[in-house]
C-alpha cells in the first residue's frame, strides 16, 4: 500500500537534514502526525473546526501565532457537512472555498487511501483532519491490533510527507485508567507511536466552563503551555464562537495525579478569574476585588495577576475601572 517503493537500508549522509517546520508551534508540525484526543462530547471536533476556519483566512492562533492562509482536507465521519460544519465554518469567520470536504463516506482501505493520496497531492492541504480516525477503520478490520493500525499509520505518514501537511487525528479516551496520559487513547498503542505530537482538550479542574489544550507527547520540540479557551454564544441561539483564554501552569501530570491537590498555582487561578471576569469590558475596581475575595484569591495575588496580565485601572467620576489591556 506504499505510496513509494523505498530502499531497505540506506546510507546516512544520503538523508537531507530538516528543520521541524510547524502549523502551530509546538503542538502541530507539518509533515507529521499529530493526535487530539479527549472525551465524546468534550469539543473536540469544535476545536478542530476553529484551526481549519483559521488556516482558511490566514487567521492567529493562541499566543499571538499566525497562520499562513492555506486548503484544508476535513474528514469527519461524525459531523454532517450541511448541517454542522458548514454553518460552524461560516459563524466562525473561515472561507469555505479554501475546506474541502468528504461528498461520500471514504473508508481507510487500499482503494482509499490511494484516493486520499490522490487528493492530497492534488492540491496539498495546510491540515488534514480525521475526525475521527477508527471511524475510517475499514469494516471488519480490529483497531486495537498493532499490525492493523501500523499500515495505516505507515500510509498516512506517507500521505503527510507527500503534501508536507500536517495531519491531525481526533480519537475519544478509553474509561480505563492509566498512570501515563498517553496510554488513555482508543486503539492499539501503535496510534501515540506513531504521532511525533499530542495533546489531550479537557474540561479545568475547576471550571467546567473552561477547556485545557494540554500537551502529553513531544517528541520534537519542548512541552507547550497549556492553553485554555471557552465555548460562548453572544446570544440564545446563536452559533457558539471560541475564545482563548490564555495559557495556563496546569500539565498533564496535574491531571492525572490524584494526590496533586490543588490543579492550578494561586496565580494562575487569579489570571484565569480576571481574563474571564474583565473579558466583557471594563468593571468596577471594588467589583473585581470583591469577586476575588468570594474566590479565596489574596489582594497579594489579584496584584500579582494584574501586573502579569498588564490589567488597565481608569479612573472616572463614578469611580476606578479594570479593563484588560486592549488586543494588539
Amino acid at each position: 500500500m506504499s505510496s513509494k517503493k523505498k530502499e531497505l537500508f540506506v546510507d546516512l549522509d544520503s538523508i537531507e537534514a530538516k528543520e521541524v517546520e510547524w502549523l502551530w508551534e509546538p503542538f502541530i508540525p507539518f509533515s507529521m502526525i499529530t493526535i487530539m484526543e479527549g472525551d465524546p462530547g468534550i469539543g473536540k471536533s469544535f476545536l478542530a473546526m476553529h484551526l481549519a476556519a483559521q488556516i482558511s483566512i490566514g487567521g492567529e492562533l493562541p499566543d499571538g501565532q499566525k497562520v499562513d492562509k492555506g486548503r484544508v482536507l476535513y474528514l469527519s465521519a461524525e459531523d454532517d457537512a450541511a448541517y454542522t460544519i458548514r454553518p460552524r465554518i461560516d459563524a466562525m469567520g473561515g472561507d469555505a472555498e479554501q475546506i474541502r470536504v468528504q461528498g461520500d463516506f471514504l473508508s481507510l482501505d487500499e482503494k482509499g487511501l490511494k484516493a486520499l493520496m490522490r487528493e492530497v497531492r492534488r492540491k496539498p492541504p495546510e491540515l488534514l483532519i480525521l475526525d475521527p480516525l477508527f471511524a475510517y477503520v475499514p469494516s471488519g478490520q480490529d483497531m486495537y491490533k498493532p499490525n492493523v493500525i501500523r499500515q495505516l499509520l505507515s500510509f498516512l505518514k506517507d500521505i503527510a510527507e507527500a503534501g508536507e501537511t500536517a495531519v491531525l487525528i481526533v480519537r475519544h479516551l478509553t474509561k480505563a485508567k492509566h498512570d501515563k496520559a498517553i496510554y488513555r487513547g482508543g486503539g492499539s498503542m501503535d496510534v501515540i507511536g506513531a504521532a511525533r505530537s499530542a495533546f489531550l482538550v479537557c474540561e479545568h479542574p475547576n471550571d467546567c466552563d473552561t477547556k485545557l489544550v494540554v500537551h502529553i507527547k513531544h517528541n520534537i520540540a519542548p512541552r507547550g503551555k497549556t492553553q485554555t479557551y471557552e465555548l460562548y454564544a453572544e446570544e440564545e441561539g446563536e452559533m457558539a464562537q471560541l475564545n482563548w483564554l490564555g495559557p495556563s501552569d496546569i500539565t498533564i501530570d496535574d491531571l492525572i495525579d490524584p494526590n496533586s491537590g490543588t490543579q492550578m498555582s494561586a496565580l494562575d487561578e487569579a489570571v484565569q478569574f480576571l481574563r474571564v471576569f474583565l473579558k466583557n469590558g471594563p468593571e468596577r475596581s471594588s467589583a473585581v476585588e470583591k469577586e476575588a475575595a468570594a474566590r479565596d484569591i489574596s489582594p497579594k495575588t489579584l496584584e500579582r495577576a494584574r501586573r502579569s496580565l498588564g490589567i488597565k485601572a481608569k479612573k472616572t467620576k463614578d469611580g476606578w475601572y479594570q479593563s484588560l489591556p486592549e488586543e494588539k
